[in-house]
């Protein structure tokens, strides 16, 4: 069995790294939707309630994929938040690409600062939190 190169590493961390926060990602949207649907089971909401709600979601999910990625990786907090943000982005626009076939220039627009900045302040608060295990 042969040793990886150090680049193979870095590959392998990196890939990782763009997994778990994924995983995140989706497994944080998840909870809060859950959480979302419990509640508009119970009460009576309107559509803009729903909205907010799906919004709150996504800026959850963002939030835990720039922390989860910037805990697992150390360092420059806001800028690996940021990229993460940046593929979440363009795997929300895929997604309603393929399936919503449409998308307005407004709700692009919003969609990209809200995952942005979530996504960023993940990161910082990833970077800044103590580390218990590695």
């Amino acid at each position: 069995m042969r040793r990886k190169t150090p680049a193979e590493k870095l590959r392998t961390e990196k890939t990782l790294m763009i997994l778990l926060s994924a995983l995140a990602c989706v497994g944080a949207v998840f909870l809060v939707s859950l959480v979302f649907s419990g509640i508009a089971s119970v009460i009576d909401l309107s559509d803009g309630a729903f909205l907010l709600m799906a919004d709150a979601a996504l800026c959850a999910g963002c939030f835990a994929a720039g922390f989860t990625a910037a805990k697992r990786r150390g360092r420059h907090g806001m800028k690996t938040g940021f990229l993460c943000g940046v593929i979440i982005f363009l795997a929300v626009l895929l997604g309603g690409i393929i399936f919503v076939r449409s998308f307005s220039a407004g709700g692009l627009f919003t969609k990209l600062l809200i995952i942005l900045i979530c996504s960023s302040i993940g990161g910082i608060f990833g970077v800044n939190s103590p580390r218990r295990f590695r």
